[in-house]
């Protein structure tokens, strides 16, 4: 058995690498301070350190179903493609820059439906398509706005 052709696919590495990520994204997030926020309060850096926790929480979900299935026959049309993580990565830096032009709602809702494209999610299916990046784009807005009261940036100053 070949442990290093095993471990040393895309599927294992990629995780990896967003996982030394992560904890650079997490230390980062502990040097944020706050002037006017008591111990236990909901500050600045909790929303980073969240996003974290889930992340670890995501890829280690990724990390065992990819060395839980063996890797996939070398015939296969995606195998070893970088396409959908590059296309996540465009539609990541398309977000940030049109999330203060376009506002949270629309650039959200934008954002969520290019995910879904990228991954084939729903897509031959439009009314559910259309339905899960409505309820995604409202599930965040009300974690975001609601219960942390973040003021998001809204479309030519509208009401959402």
């Amino acid at each position: 058995m070949n442990l290093n052709g095993r471990f040393a696919r895309g599927g294992i590495v990629f995780p990896l690498v967003l996982i030394v990520v992560t904890t650079i994204y997490l230390a980062a997030a502990f040097d944020i301070r706050t002037q006017f926020s008591a111990a236990g309060d909901i500050g600045p850096r909790t929303i980073p350190v969240l996003a974290a926790v889930l992340m670890y929480a995501a890829l280690l979900i990724v990390l065992v179903q990819e060395v839980r299935n063996p890797p996939e026959p070398e015939g296969d049309a995606d195998g070893g493609s970088l396409l959908r993580p590059v296309l996540v990565v465009v539609a990541t830096g398309a977000y940030i820059a049109l999330f203060r032009t376009l506002g949270y709602s629309l650039s959200t809702l934008l954002f969520v439906a290019a995910l879904f494209l990228t991954f084939g999610f729903e897509t031959r299916r439009p009314v559910r398509f259309a339905l899960y990046a409505v309820a995604v784009t409202a599930v965040f807005y009300g974690l975001f706005a609601v219960i942390f009261g973040v003021r998001l940036p809204t479309l030519a100053g509208g009401p959402i």
